[in-house]
């Protein structure tokens, strides 16, 4: 065997075997469980202090600001609002000129409560799945970035096909939020319906 193939050959093994030493020592054996990620993402959101980013709903954007741990102001393109400031959420649509007020008295929820209580959890990656019978979304579909931070949330009524989608960009966190801007106050010539989430069809 000439002595160039021979070198030629030895160098093949040595860039193979460093290649697979990269790809061994530098992607986990074993991914994050389910369970796992559901813990790092609420871990990771309920440790910001603050939140400013653009969101989109289902196609419609907007810009939202969170302070924690009960402060949340979103205001979308088309003029809708809702406000919250740990004592009353407001929804507010100016093209009818109607104003909700939800009393948040005793109320629980947030992200945490959205994703609690599913059976199932599946993580692929940064995404997790979350499945139940028993929900009324069915179905969630949780997207964050590598360090866990919120990217989007799709979620699917029991019985439905659609699924309803959230999206954040432009994600600026532990950034200067005053109080006063969720301190929502709607036009006074805007009609006020009190507790419109208790009311039953």
């Amino acid at each position: 065997m000439p002595i160039q193939f021979l070198r030629f050959f030895l160098l093949k093994i040595k860039i193979s075997a460093f290649t697979f030493f990269l790809l061994f020592s530098y992607f986990p054996l074993s991914a994050e469980s389910g369970e796992e990620l559901l813990s790092a993402i609420l871990s990771k959101m309920s440790s910001l202090e603050s939140i400013r980013a653009n969101i989109s709903i289902n196609g419609t954007s907007g810009l939202l600001s969170y302070k924690s741990p009960h402060n949340l102001y979103l205001k979308l393109s088309d003029g809708r609002i809702i406000s919250a400031n740990g004592r009353f959420l407001w929804f507010y649509n100016p093209s009818r000129a109607i104003a909700g007020k939800q009393d948040l008295k005793g109320s629980t929820g947030g992200l945490k409560g959205l994703l609690s209580g599913y059976e199932t959890l599946t993580a692929s990656g940064k995404t997790l799945r979350l499945q139940s019978e028993r929900k009324s979304y069915e179905e969630i579909l949780v997207s964050v970035s590598p360090d866990n931070i919120l990217k989007s949330i799709r979620m699917k009524h029991k019985g439905g096909s659609d699924f309803y989608e959230i999206s954040l960009s432009g994600v600026q966190t532990n950034i200067g939020l005053p109080a006063s801007i969720f301190n929502f106050h709607p036009p006074s010539s805007a009609q006020i319906v009190e507790n419109p989430l208790n009311q039953r069809e």
